[in-house]
């Protein structure tokens, strides 16, 4: 397995695309899918448009967003930024060690305007 997927592996709790090249295999017909997720999670990471972010969490029912120094190295750049700024309106930081930060989606979250 490989570090992206750390946290659902040692929780057990759903990734929005699990191990890659686990998902290729199983679903050789549907890689495409595994490739769009990945996408679309890069650009929740990197995007500075809140309502882009929203969206992407609505769409998969995202719970629990992790920032570590994985997502820091991988994601670079401003995007970074909105899980300070926008910390308590999407989501709320639940956990702090150094650099690695888990923020929990709540449910019913107000949507922004």
């Amino acid at each position: 397995y490989r570090w992206g997927t750390r946290f659902t592996i040692y929780t057990g709790l759903p990734g929005v695309v699990g191990w890659n090249w686990h998902q290729r295999q199983q679903r050789a017909l549907m890689s495409n899918w595994v490739w769009e997720r990945v996408a679309e999670i890069a650009n929740f990471y990197t995007t500075t448009d809140p309502a882009a972010a929203q969206a992407f969490l609505k769409k998969y029912n995202v719970r629990y967003i992790i920032v570590g120094q994985l997502e820091r190295a991988a994601y670079i750049g401003e995007g970074l930024l909105k899980f300070d700024w926008l910390n308590g309106q999407l989501w709320q930081e639940v956990y702090r060690d150094g650099q690695t930060v888990i923020y929990e989606v709540p449910e019913g979250y107000e949507v922004l305007p």
